[in-house]
Formats: structure tokens, sequence, C-alpha cells
């Protein structure tokens, strides 16, 4: 199912559905008590309508062994006892967080095409040769190189929007919350023409824009009203918030800062 171009996501306001989440099947939080039940739960206490559970699946790792696999059929046993416990009060939805999809494309495609997966959020942690910028130490990184892996980023990303199986384009600034936080200050605007190239591509491909209220959390300042009136400018509309939630008590966190960043570009125009 393409919720991009399906009218199920889009019955839901905007702050009511949280499109970005993770239980403890994703590899970064397995040792957490944060199982499908525990979220949705967080969820109908946050006043959503409706929660994707997005757990992890690093297509690069599925192939070149660097985690182990989740059990995805006690993924998927637990996800539809949560669908059904809450079916009353909430609306659940199991997709996946896809990661590094170009890297091994039609692996990627079977992984979507057997997972029977209601949403897929598409993402880009590390790019071919590099790290994740998560366990990337900037500090010890010269000006120079950094701008080249921020550089090859958004070059898989735009590879990325091609992709027909992914719903949504999740978290586009993603290294640049591990530069900033390492107190390092880069010139976004050399990256204007990249991003506005890729920005185009979600708008041409159908894609939702997703705007990652992890910002807002962690308060680390990134361009998002930047790209987001770019976005707007170039006739962007689908734009989902996702929390990038990894435990309980983030689901639907930052949605009504975030959402004021939308609604100062779009003026009542999102919903």
């Amino acid at each position: 199912m393409n919720f991009s171009t399906n009218s199920c996501i889009k019955k839901y306001p905007i702050k009511k559905i949280d499109t970005h989440t993770h239980t403890y099947f994703s590899f970064d939080c397995a040792e957490h008590l944060n199982s499908p039940d525990k979220m949705c739960a967080a969820a109908v206490a946050a006043g959503l309508d409706a929660i994707v559970l997005t757990d992890h699946i690093e297509v690069n790792s599925e192939a070149e062994r660097i985690f182990t696999p989740f059990d995805r059929t006690t993924h998927r046993r637990q996800c539809e006892e949560a669908r059904e416990k809450y079916a009353d009060k909430l609306d659940v939805f199991i997709g996946i967080e896809l990661g590094q999809a170009t890297h091994y494309p039609d692996l990627a495609g079977q992984i979507v095409a057997e997972g029977n997966f209601d949403y897929v959020l598409g993402s880009v942690h590390n790019t071919k040769g590099e790290r994740d910028p998560y366990y990337t130490d900037f500090t010890k990184l010269s000006y120079g190189r950094i701008i080249d892996i921020v550089d090859k980023y958004f070059d898989e990303y735009l590879q990325m929007t091609y992709l027909p199986y992914v719903d949504q384009c999740a978290h586009l600034t993603y290294p640049l919350r591990y530069i900033k936080a390492a107190g390092i200050d880069v010139d976004i605007s050399l990256w204007d023409g990249k991003i506005a190239e890729i920005l185009k591509s979600i708008i041409v491909h159908g894609k939702v824009y997703e705007l990652n209220s992890v910002y807002v959390r962690k308060n680390v300042f990134l361009p998002e009203d930047r790209i987001l009136q770019t976005y707007r400018d170039l006739g962007g509309t689908e734009i989902r918030l996702g929390s990038d939630a990894h435990y309980t008590d983030h689901v639907a966190s930052g949605f009504d800062e975030a959402y004021e960043l939308i609604d100062n570009i779009y003026k009542g125009e999102i919903k």
C-alpha cells in the first residue's frame, strides 16, 4: 500500500498521526521497554488518532550481516496484537524505516514485497564507505572532509527518492544534526541546489516530506524553515510529522513546535 497516493493517511490531521516511531525491534533501542503495545498506549495518551510503527531495516546491514535482523514473524504478531487491542482508540499501521535501500535496491524491493508493510519510510543513515554520522566524531575531521560526507549524503538521498516502494522521505538533514551537535558550523547554502533537486523529486514522485521533530526535542537548530520554504515554493504540499521516537515518552513529542514552523510558512494551508 502506498499511502503517498492513498487517502488512508491523508484523512488524519497532521498533528494527529505520528508517522515515524520505533519499538524494541529496532537495533538501536533493543534494550528499551518500548514494545509495540506500549508505543500504541503512548500514542493514545498523547491524543493521537493513528501511529505508524516503523522499525529499522537497514538494507546494507541485511546484505552484509552488520546487525542481526529482527524476527519479522514475532514483530508482525506483536504489532497486529497491538492494533487489535487499541482498535477502538487508535489506528495502528505497520511500517518500516528502510535505510540504505539504494545500496542494494533489489534486496530492498524484496524486503518490502515480502513484508506486506502498510507504510515505508526511506532514509539514508550512512553512505557507501562511510560510517553512520551517529557514530562519527566530526571534531576529528577536517572541514573539507565533512563537506564531502554531506555531499555524498545528499547525492544518495536523491537516489532514494526515486525508489517506487518508498512512501515518505525521512529526516532529510540527518547528518547535520550530529555535525551541529559537535559544535561545527556549516553553511547550508552550499547544498541549496542539491536540496532543491531532492524536494523536486519528492514532489514529482509523489512522496511525502517528513518534518522530523527530533530537532525540537534535542534543541538542535537546523535549517528546517529554509527547506520548508523551498518545498512550498516548489509546490510541495505533502508533509507529515514524525517524532522518530525510540522511547514511549517521545511519541508525538515536539509536534506543537514543529507544526508552528509549518504553519508559519504555509499560513494555515496544512492542517
